[in-house]
């Protein structure tokens, strides 16, 4: 049986999307949100005109590819959360870590302006009750001190692979030494208690 005009036209969209979705993370994730447009869509050999029928802006492109990161961290928190390891939150933070280090673009849309965009802020908030599990799983164990939360985790995740990576250039050793130095603060510490967090943003 032969497909619709509608439906193949509807398949080409979803291909040409994906298409476009695919090069223009991997320009992101190498050159940073600087790269145009149009060198994106020369990569992935489309039109500019179906680039801003599946995007109208450059704004909605990197969202989307950004919160694609997010879901992919938390569908990896979920798989951590079926394991037997109450410490798994250190190796999710780590997996966070290496992303924020790899992906050039990502690191930039989550530590600017577009962090507020509503498709990255939903995803993030996604992201933060899933890895909040593994916080309270880790707390419980005695293995994450119990005044701290998810959103903290992040907080200070991404300063110091930002502060890292501008020191060495994407140095992996520079950023792995810092995380492991802040793993050592996030233990349980008795008698030390921060002050309580601020309001939700």
């Amino acid at each position: 049986m032969t497909a619709s005009p509608a439906a193949r036209s509807r398949a080409d969209a979803v291909r040409n999307e994906r298409r476009l979705l695919e090069a223009a993370g991997r320009a992101f994730a190498e050159y940073g949100l600087d790269i145009s447009v149009g060198q994106i869509v020369r990569e992935a050999g489309l039109g500019k005109g179906t680039a801003f029928r599946c995007f109208p802006t450059k704004d909605d492109l990197v969202a989307a590819i950004a919160s694609a990161r997010l879901a992919d961290l938390a569908a990896s928190a979920r798989e951590l959360l079926q394991t037997d390891d109450p410490g798994a939150i250190y190796t999710f933070m780590r997996q966070a870590a290496e992303l924020y280090s790899r992906d050039r673009g990502y690191a930039e849309a989550m530590s600017g302006r577009l962090a507020a965009h509503h498709q990255i802020r939903s995803a993030q908030r996604q992201l933060l009750d899933v890895a909040e599990q593994l916080v309270v799983r880790a707390q419980r164990a005695g293995v994450l001190r119990e005044d701290l939360t998810a959103a903290d985790l992040f907080t200070l995740q991404v300063g110091v692979c930002h502060a890292a990576t501008r020191l060495g250039d994407l140095d992996a050793a520079l950023w792995q030494r810092y995380l492991s130095l802040m793993f050592e603060v996030w233990l349980p510490a008795p008698g030390r208690v921060l002050p309580p967090p601020g309001p939700a943003g």
